[in-house]
């Protein structure tokens, strides 16, 4: 093998390398941000949920309260909300199904991100009544991941090959040259 295809493989390959490394940090970075917006979301929607309802549960008025939850699922993307009144019981609850994405299995299996709970303490003055949780649904967060993951793919790959073929014409007008000199 020539020194020039020596150097544009060796060149070849820590280009790739280093675009792989960083591509890969950047998804768990992507994926660390994605955790605490959900976790941010939970917290929010618990205590939004848990002050909208507090006259709501003071009155024991379970239509409303019906309404508010239904509401508020409409709101987010939720998997579970509940309340669990002082003794331990639940008064209403709303399970949803997971939302269909388009993201590979292998993708979520990957970046495997955790169930996400908030709960609020509901009270009415300096009474409490109970306690909200609020369950996200990550589905929204993996459609994100993998979009900006195929973005960024896209950007390095173009990035790697174009610096790829800036470093070929380099090299070889590098190696013409002192080959003119040699002779």
């Amino acid at each position: 093998m020539s020194v020039y295809r020596q150097l544009i493989s060796l060149v070849s390959v820590v280009m790739m390398v280093i675009a792989s490394l960083w591509l890969s940090a950047s998804i768990y970075s992507d994926r660390t941000i994605a955790i605490d917006n959900m976790r941010t979301l939970a917290q929010s929607g618990a205590t939004a949920l848990a002050i909208s309802m507090a006259d709501i549960v003071a009155q024991n008025d379970q239509s409303k309260l019906s309404i508010l939850f239904d509401a508020v699922a409409d709101l987010g993307p939720y998997r579970k909300l509940y309340f669990v009144d002082l003794d331990d019981n639940r008064l209403i609850e709303r399970s949803f199904s997971k939302r269909a994405v388009d993201v590979p299995d292998f993708f979520q299996r990957l970046i495997k991100l955790p169930a996400i709970e908030g709960r609020a303490s509901v009270s009415a003055g300096w009474t409490k009544l109970g306690n909200v949780t609020v369950t996200i649904d990550p589905q929204q967060s993996y459609q994100q991941l993998w979009n900006t993951l195929i973005t960024k793919l896209i950007w390095t790959l173009s990035i790697t090959l174009g610096g790829m073929i800036v470093t070929v014409i380099l090299i070889r007008s590098r190696l013409r040259a002192a080959q003119r000199r040699a002779r």
